[in-house]
């Protein structure tokens, strides 16, 4: 998924027709928007895009997490949050010749009863993406549709506009739900005729 798909979806679920016509135009640049814009649509598109990344960290931190695996050194039975090389949410395992290892989590590091090389498995905040970005998660979940409604909550409540932010947060939660559940266990029963 693209960005720009999700920012645009939810400009367009918030009305915000200067800037949908305005990133409809022939001369708008995905990588240097600031140009192509007025400096009022571009204060939106900033504020729309600041939005998709507090909504992109809302996700990886909850339903949608970022997993990884990365090779780490132990020192001691430490390892270093810094040693590794995303911004660590969670720890899910620690690895070490081909054994999942106990450990514990400190602020600064995570210790396990192991010196030398190893293998962690954690979660990690999505980086910040621009316009021209692609979502840092692969395949289709979470949706440019799902992103669109985070995005116009949050710029409602940036905006102030309370009772609409309650309305796209009712949507964002219903979507996440479904997202989050999966649609592939509903099935329909095939009709019977008598």
């Amino acid at each position: 998924m693209k960005i720009f798909d999700a920012i645009y979806t939810s400009a367009v679920f918030l009305q915000l027709d200067a800037l949908c016509d305005a990133m409809n135009a022939e001369e708008f640049n995905r990588e240097d928007y600031k140009q192509s814009l007025s400096q009022e649509n571009a204060a939106e598109l900033d504020i729309l895009l600041r939005c998709c990344n507090l909504v992109l960290g809302e996700l990886s931190g909850a339903e949608f997490p970022l997993k990884t695996c990365a090779r780490a050194r132990s020192n001691n039975g430490k390892i270093e949050y810094s040693a590794l090389p995303e911004k660590v949410i969670n720890i899910y395992c620690v690895e070490a010749n081909g054994k999942s290892l106990p450990f514990s989590e400190y602020y600064d590091c995570i210790t396990a009863p192991v010196c030398g090389e190893c293998k962690v498995t954690y979660s990690f905040a999505p980086p910040h993406v621009k316009l021209s970005s692609v979502s840092p998660y692969g395949g289709n979940k979470p949706s440019a549709r799902l992103l669109a409604y985070g995005i116009a909550r949050e710029y409602c409540l940036i905006s102030g506009m309370t009772d609409d932010a309650s309305v796209w947060d009712n949507r964002f939660v219903a979507c996440v739900e479904e997202e989050a559940r999966g649609r592939g266990n509903k099935v329909v029963r095939p009709r019977k005729w008598f």
